[in-house]
């Protein structure tokens, strides 16, 4: 009994070539975790240096996408009023948070920690995660996040380790 794709396609055909590169640079990602620990991470003014890093972040090469705290207070805040951006005010965020718990819950596990997720293409090479997380950590310091905060990074093992 055996599975796999190679079973039904030879590694050689460009049939298996094709879909390889498909999975691999498509649909097989890989996160860079960046934790938050402050003393209330529902500020606006901390949402609001996180979607400054997502914006800095996700044009770098290699990364796919980025979810945060801020991005999903932006997706939710364009279906309320129809602007996409973290609102001004610490009410109208904290609002959005107790109102839409559930969307938060994996990224904001209690009131002094949130998770960044940076995601980058499946098959990067140990070099090119290492180019993306001096990206990360040079956004992050640009982003301008309150004072008193503290964040640790965790890269995946490379894969061609």
């Amino acid at each position: 009994m055996a599975s796999g794709t190679d079973t039904r396609v030879s590694k050689d055909s460009q049939l298996y070539k094709d879909y390889d590169h498909l999975f691999l640079n498509t649909f097989e990602t890989e996160s860079i975790i960046i934790m938050v620990e402050g003393n209330d991470v529902g500020s606006a003014a901390l949402l609001k240096a996180t979607d400054r890093l997502g914006q800095q972040v996700e044009p770098v090469p290699g990364v796919v996408g980025i979810t945060s705290p801020a991005s999903i207070i932006k997706q939710i805040n364009y279906g309320l009023t129809g602007r996409s951006r973290v609102p001004d005010s610490d009410t109208e965020v904290r609002e959005i948070m107790e109102n839409h718990g559930e969307n938060f819950a994996a990224l904001v596990p209690d009131k002094t920690h949130m998770m960044i997720s940076v995601e980058i293409e499946g098959g990067s090479t140990d070099q090119q995660q290492e180019d993306i997380l001096k990206a990360v950590e040079i956004s992050a310091k640009e982003a301008v996040f309150p004072p008193g905060l503290q964040s640790y990074y965790h890269r995946p093992p490379c894969p061609d380790a």
